[in-house]
Order: C-alpha cells, then structure tokens, then sequence
C-alpha cells in the first residue's frame, strides 16, 4: 500500500540495505576513520552507544572493507555466551581443531592467530552486544591478548555494546584490561539536519526523488525519535502507512504525532 502510494519501488528503511548505501552521516564517518586507524594499531576498540544508533550496521560496513586475503573476521554476536562457548567459535574461526578443554582452546587460538600473523594475515574479532559480558571474560580477553610476554598486539579486537559497558569498565577490577583499550568511540545521534538527510537518502533509495514529508512532519520526526535511526525509520514507516490509508499524497504533522504514539 506504501509503495503503490507514495511511487516506491521497494520499501524504505530496510535494515538489510547493502553497507555501500548507508546514509553518510557524521557520525557514521567518524567510527569508519576511527576503526580504520585501530585496524593499523591493533589492540582494543570500545564502540559504545545507545540502541538503535547503527552500532552493528557500521562493523558490517568495516568489516565489508576488510581484504579478506589480509584479514580473518571473528563475528561473536551474542555476549551471554560462556567463556567456553566464546574460546570455541574463536578457535573455530581461527582454523582450529575441535578440543573441550579450555587450556587446549587456548593455546590453539594463541597458536592460530601467530600462525595468521606468519601468514600476514591480521584477525579481527568482534563481541557484539559486549556490555552482557559476564566480569570474568573481560579477564579472559586480557589473558587471551597477551602475546610474546605482551610485546606485541597481533590481532584487533571490537568490543560492541550499550554505554553501560563504559560503566563496567570503569570498575576498579577491569584496570588491567581497560589499560588495554587503544580506541573508544560513542555513536551520537543525528541532528536535525541530519535526520532530514537520512529520510531523503533512504526515500531515494527506495526510488522516490521528491520530497514526501512536509517541513513540520519532518521537524517534528526529529523531535520524536531523538535522531535515532531506527526510531526514525519506524515513526516514518508508521506515519506514511497514516497518511497513505488517509489517502494524502504527503505526509504530514498529524500523521507523524500519530506514528509516535504507536512506535516510541
């Protein structure tokens, strides 16, 4: 109904659009600089920020970039795992061999990952959703990082989460390992300005050049969803399937209030 009223070719705000087609937001291009730079300094990356920000959707991106005859990714999106559960998809992932002890994992992920750097290759490891990592991974993780008597940082690792992982990190007993984090980035809403872009961006996208919210619909679609993408996203979809039904060829403040209420 959206597509058919509005002039669309597929609908809008997919959350499976390609990396090359994401919105160029400031904040957006910053954390591609910032994980460029820890992709040549290695060590430890915090990525924070709030839910629906586009925190996952820009390491699909990083990773996209990545040479994959240079680099071996490592995706952990579920933090709730147990150690035992994180040091075997690692040590999948790394090439090695099926093993059930922890120590045996261990020293196949920290002979894998030299055996990469032999090989000029560079892992990445990413731990989505990281502010649910349980106090001990954190000294897992540390442990795990420490090669040729810490000498050296052989591989990157992303850790991904809510700014309550900054909180975590900031207690006394993560220390050693919040010494090792060589990059910290938080994802910042969009302004205004900014929203606007993005509703264009993804309507053109979805094949309409004109404009479809009015002036006060659109100021009022920033105040509503904070500048958050996925919440803009949503009242948008909500509010065009408003005025859509109303049988508006725009849509307007009425529809978005009314979007609002359902969505946020």
């Amino acid at each position: 109904m959206i597509a058919a009223r509005f002039g669309l070719k597929k609908m809008p705000f997919d959350k499976s659009i390609s990396t090359r087609d994401l919105y160029p937001s400031p904040g957006l291009t910053e954390l591609s600089e910032r994980l460029e730079m820890s992709k040549s300094a290695r060590g430890v990356m915090l990525l924070t920020g709030d839910p629906g920000l586009g925190k996952t959707v820009a390491v699909r991106k990083f990773v996209d970039s990545l040479n994959s005859e240079r680099y071996v990714c490592c995706y952990l999106p579920l933090a709730t795992v147990t150690i035992l559960d994180a040091y075997g998809q690692l040590n999948r992932a790394l090439g090695g061999t099926s093993v059930s002890s922890k120590s045996q994992m261990f020293e196949q992920i920290q002979r894998g990952v030299a055996e990469l750097a032999g090989q000029g290759k560079q892992p990445v490891i990413i731990f989505d959703e990281a502010d649910l990592l349980k106090n001990a991974m954190f000294d897992e993780l540390r442990i795990l990082l420490n090669f040729e008597m810490d000498s050296q940082d052989p591989l990157l690792l992303i850790l991904v989460g809510q700014p309550r992982l900054l909180a975590t990190l900031s207690m006394r007993i993560h220390l050693p390992f919040r010494q090792r984090v060589a990059m910290r980035y938080r994802m910042p809403p969009m302004d205004e300005k900014q929203t606007r872009g993005y509703v264009e961006h993804h309507l053109k996208l979805a094949g309409r050049s004109n404009g479809l919210f009015t002036d006060e619909a659109m100021n009022q679609l920033f105040v509503q969803s904070g500048g958050v993408p996925r919440v803009i996203g949503n009242i948008a979809l909500a509010a065009m399937t408003e005025a859509a039904m109303a049988g508006r060829d725009l849509v307007e403040l009425d529809e978005v209030i009314t979007a609002s209420k359902e969505v946020v």
